[in-house]
Parts: C-alpha cells; sequence; structure tokens
C-alpha cells in the first residue's frame, strides 16, 4: 500500500501577503515641516512688524537690573549730573557705554564697595529724583 505524498507544509497552507508598514514617519515628517515653515512665518511676520528691532525698553536708570546697560555723560562734573544723565538702553546701542552690575536700595545709603565686581574709580547712578535711596554700581562696558 502506498500512502499518497503530502505535499510540504509550507505549500499546504496559503501563506499570506506582507503587511504594509504604515507611513507614520512620512506623516511625522510633514507635520515637522508644516511647524517648522509655520513658526518661521510668525518670527517673519513679528520681525517685520516690529521693524526688526529689539524692543523699546524703559529709559528709566532704575528699571535697569545687573547685566543691562546704561548711556550717561562721562564728562559729567557732579554726580548729579552724571546721575541726571543716567538713561538705560540696549546694549547693543552705540551709546551704552556703561553696565550695570547691581541696582542697591537702602534706608541708610548702600555702598557699591561692598559688591563684587565694583572697582573704585567707577562712576555710581544715584536716584536724585524720586527721593529713594537707590544708586546703580556700574562699570565701563566692554
Amino acid at each position: 500500500m502506498t500512502y499518497p505524498q503530502q505535499p510540504p507544509i509550507w505549500q499546504q497552507y496559503p501563506v499570506a501577503p506582507p503587511k504594509k508598514a504604515p507611513k507614520t514617519g512620512l506623516i511625522f515628517g510633514v507635520a515637522a515641516a508644516a511647524f517648522v515653515a509655520a513658526v518661521g512665518g510668525i518670527a517673519v511676520t513679528v520681525a517685520i512688524t516690529t521693524g526688526g528691532t529689539a524692543p523699546e525698553v524703559d529709559p528709566d536708570p532704575f528699571s535697569a537690573q545687573a547685566g543691562d546697560c546704561i548711556s550717561a555723560d562721562e564728562d559729567a562734573g557732579t554726580n548729579g549730573e552724571f546721575s541726571g544723565s543716567a538713561v538705560r538702553v540696549h546694549c547693543s546701542d552705540g551709546s551704552a557705554n556703561y553696565q550695570v552690575i547691581a541696582q542697591l536700595e537702602s534706608g541708610v545709603g548702600a555702598d557699591c564697595k561692598d559688591v563684587p565686581g565694583y572697582e573704585y574709580g567707577n562712576p555710581v547712578v544715584y536716584d536724585f529724583k524720586s527721593g529713594m535711596s537707590r544708586e546703580l554700581c556700574v562699570m565701563p562696558k566692554k
């Protein structure tokens, strides 16, 4: 008696076609490109509407914090004239000639000599207008 020959196992059952890989990479790539284009468009719009310049700063020198810049008359004869000429400006402004090290407030009058980085002989901007005992310790801008 002969037994019927069976076909090999891979021929007995139909093979499912391979699954197609989802195109999520393509979808994420298109979404990322759209996001970058939108952000770039917003940045260009803001630059055009603001004239491409940095936003205005408060000219009050006492609105400045450590690291901000001021412009003041280097040839002023007195502390009052020097302090009266001080105006806060952007550090990129060509007239910025001093950088603020610290702003001090004290009822008895603070002293810049105790501020790290302050060098004797550097000017001090005093607040003569508001009646508050405030001063800006500054150094020449580098």
